[in-house]
């Protein structure tokens, strides 16, 4: 299994202080992020079941101060449960506003059936409490709440590397083209886009680095000549 998770899988050191691991799923990537601060190191997403026990036995380091998580969707949580186990009990934060849909007591906004997998939210810190705060400054990075694709979906900015570690805000193309998020597991796509286009006008310098897809330099433009996606609605 490693061998072949060797295969699928491809680093890249996005910025002097963020690496991420990309697993080549089929037809999409999954990503998971790394982020170095003073050398502590921070993982940002957990991707999915098998993906990361290679990621923690091959690729992270052996100490992790804490785990950032994007949203409560499967293939950015799942992995959480193996990553709990190798490191021990990690600090992990997600927003609040996702606890009623990890938890297994709502289904997430316009899907029928509510999560197979399921989390304590006792178990997480809030992104939104002053000790999460303090455990996102400490990495170095901002959260920037940016609903849409989920009622809690996060968007964590690194200043000093002026990059968006984005999860699903948007998707990409290979090459590094912006892209909608995902239609089908979007809750609510015209505020995603209202959110998309706040953060981008807001850090338009930004390197956006997405969980399905390549990074891209210039997210301005590719939204603003897609017209806002508004062809997604």
């Amino acid at each position: 299994m490693s061998f072949l998770y060797r295969l699928l899988t491809r680093t890249k050191q996005i910025s002097p202080h963020i690496r991420k691991f990309e697993f080549e799923l089929g037809v999409f990537v999954v990503s998971i992020w790394l982020v170095e601060s003073s050398g502590r190191f921070y993982v940002i997403d957990t991707g999915m079941r098998g993906m990361e026990k290679y990621a923690a036995q091959f690729l992270l380091p052996q100490k992790i101060e804490a785990i950032f998580l994007t949203h409560g969707h499967p293939d950015h949580i799942k992995g959480l449960l193996y990553l709990r186990q190798h490191f021990g009990n990690i600090p992990t934060l997600i927003s609040e506003k996702e606890f009623p849909y990890i938890s297994g007591k709502e289904p997430f906004p316009n899907r029928k059936e509510t999560e197979k997998v399921i989390f304590d939210p006792a178990t997480f810190i809030t992104v939104e409490s002053q000790e999460g705060q303090d455990l996102i400054s400490s990495a170095g990075l901002k959260p920037l709440f940016s609903p849409g694709h989920s009622p809690g979906h996060v968007v964590y900015y690194h200043e000093e590397d002026q990059v968006l570690i984005a999860g699903d805000l948007f998707t990409a193309t290979r090459s590094g083209k912006l892209r909608p998020p995902m239609k089908g597991y979007t809750a609510d796509m015209r505020q995603a886009l209202a959110s998309g286009e706040r953060i981008l006008k807001d850090y338009s310098q930004a390197l956006v680095s997405v969980c399905h897809g390549s990074e891209v330099k210039d997210a301005v433009r590719d939204f603003e000549a897609s017209d806002g996606f508004k062809g997604s609605l």
